[in-house]
């Protein structure tokens, strides 16, 4: 799988990159984007001339950067408890809770 990342932030613009960010920083579903080779490419589009203004993506990457990481906390904090509630499964095992917490 190939992906010319200029041609997608030129494409998708501002919003792409920020939903990008949002996705990888604050859902389950965000750790196989490219986010820091977007970030870098990104800031390498933003520096031609007639692209993106970098103060707007830097302030937008770092906006949704933190509201991600509120909806993953959020997220956690509601509903994480309830899959240690029953018996152990594959991925959640009651003693993986406890190292965690006395660590």
């Amino acid at each position: 799988m190939n992906f010319d990342l200029p041609q997608l932030i030129k494409t998708f613009g501002y919003l792409g990159v920020w939903a990008i960010v949002f996705a990888e920083s604050g859902l389950m579903v965000g750790f196989f984007l490219p986010g820091d080779s977007l970030l870098f490419t990104a800031g390498f589009v933003a520096s031609q001339p007639n692209s993106l203004n970098i103060w707007t993506l830097i302030f937008g990457a770092l906006v949704c950067a933190v509201a991600g990481d509120n909806v993953g906390y959020a997220t956690g904090h509601r509903w994480g408890r309830r899959l240690f509630h029953k018996e152990d499964s594959r991925l959640f095992k009651k003693s993986y809770l406890e190292k965690t917490e006395n660590f």
